[in-house]
């Protein structure tokens, strides 16, 4: 922030203000504006957060189950959208082995939980028992959304996340992560993510680089 209130100074200075707005081009002024709002997102929050309620298990966790993600929005299917892409992701690392979504929703239907319910703490030792997993990853989508914005669209999407110990259904790490797709735009609109699938690989992609660099990691080479 102190950057950017620098920078309005000097081209305020009487001694070289002339100076300034002579050699300043379009160029120039998109260069400055885009140094201006480096330094702002610099001052923001960092993201994703990550909040750890206790240490993860000591053995090496081989495998794992994520439940169905809730959608907490009013987009349609979001949060199968980005459970399943999650899945993806974490499977594309390799580290893990994961528990199928069909055999998951097959406890599920046993014990009657409902599409959109979360476990409650009986269930949750049962699904760790029967899917033969002991750490489970549970989710909320809580933001989606697709808007049109200067002839491209603008997606945002925001999740919340949690790494729970289904033997004792206690919340381990709990992460937040929202993004738009805005700021992935690079120049001449090169590499600009327009979609919310495509938003949604890219957030999956920083939250397991965030676990992994915190010591969540698996035991598969």
């Amino acid at each position: 922030m102190d950057s950017g209130v620098l920078i309005i100074f000097m081209l305020e200075t009487p001694a070289t203000s002339n100076m300034c707005f002579r050699q300043i081009t379009p160029n120039s002024l998109l260069l400055l504006i885009g140094l201006v709002l480096l330094c702002l997102s610099a001052c923001g929050p960092k993201v994703p957060t990550l909040h750890k309620s206790a240490p993860l298990p000591q053995e090496k966790i081989c495998r794992i189950a994520i439940f169905p993600f809730v959608n907490e929005t009013d987009y349609p299917q979001a949060g199968t959208i980005f459970y399943r892409i999650f899945i993806a992701e974490l499977a594309r690392t390799g580290q893990f082995e994961v528990a199928q979504e069909g055999d998951i929703r097959e406890v599920y239907r046993h014990l009657k939980i409902r599409p959109g319910q979360q476990p409650n703490i009986e269930q949750m030792k049962i699904l760790g028992d029967r899917l033969g997993v002991r750490v489970v990853i549970t989710g909320a989508v809580v933001e989606m959304t697709e808007v049109p914005k200067a002839k491209i669209v603008n997606p945002t999407l925001a999740v919340s996340l949690k790494i729970i110990d289904s033997w004792a259904d206690q919340t381990l790490w709990s992460t937040y992560h929202r993004r738009e797709g805005e700021r992935y735009r690079k120049v001449m609109h090169f590499g600009v993510l327009n979609t919310v699938t495509s938003l949604a690989h890219q957030v999956s992609k920083e939250i397991l680089e965030l676990w992994f660099m915190e010591g969540f990691k698996g035991c598969i080479d």
